[in-house]
């Protein structure tokens, strides 16, 4: 069966919307992290922000994993959400210059320090008091044996927490921009692992 020179051209046309969408798709950008010290003290000036990430919670006794919602307002203060994949609540965590709410079926607690007050009412730990750093890419001022890579990224280091725990934290995978905001991380004690990824920064 042939076809007229006006069933081919609708055709060729045809073929070429079908292929061209892919000639004209913008490639991904990737930009080269800033300089090390110019990073770090964007970092370090960036004081609000909120972020989205799945964690994974491992210990002797318990794995959880959640969704977490992190809203960064200043040094002293933030407000953190983790819940199931269900929406429902496992803790919602608020810290204020000097106190530390912890809210966990339905029944709110108070404390000075986040990190023990997590600990006695879950039966496990996270470096809490440093999050706020350490969630950027910077080590705390508790923190030892600093690794970098090629682009001044910190990699991975030790740190204590404010409960007498000591974490190896490592990056394992950054943001393609010039911030390199950690993407992925994995924290670690005697006996607790905790994963994180980091699906969003705003």
């Amino acid at each position: 069966m042939g076809y007229s020179i006006k069933q081919l051209f609708i055709i060729c046309i045809s073929l070429y919307l079908l292929t061209g969408c892919s000639l004209f798709q913008r490639p991904t950008v990737i930009e080269p992290p800033l300089a090390g010290s110019v990073r770090e003290q964007q970092l370090i000036a960036m004081q609000n922000y909120t972020l989205q990430a799945t964690i994974g919670i491992k210990t002797q006794q318990d794995n959880v994993t959640g969704n977490l919602t992190w809203q960064q307002q200043d040094t002293k203060q933030y407000q953190a959400r983790l819940s199931n994949f269900l929406g429902i609540s496992l803790f919602a965590l608020q810290q204020k210059p000097y106190s530390s709410e912890l809210t966990i079926k339905g029944e709110t607690y108070q404390a000075v320090d986040a990190d023990t007050l997590l600990l006695q009412l879950t039966g496990w730990s996270m470096p809490l008091a440093d999050m706020p750093l350490w969630l950027r890419g910077l080590p705390g001022n508790n923190s030892t044996d600093v690794v970098y890579d090629n682009f001044g990224r910190v990699t991975r280091f030790n740190l204590i927490d404010s409960s007498g725990v000591l974490w190896q934290l490592e990056y394992q995978s950054f943001f393609a921009d010039a911030l390199a905001l950690p993407k992925r991380l994995r924290l670690t004690s005697s006996d607790t692992q905790i994963k994180v990824v980091i699906r969003s920064w705003q």
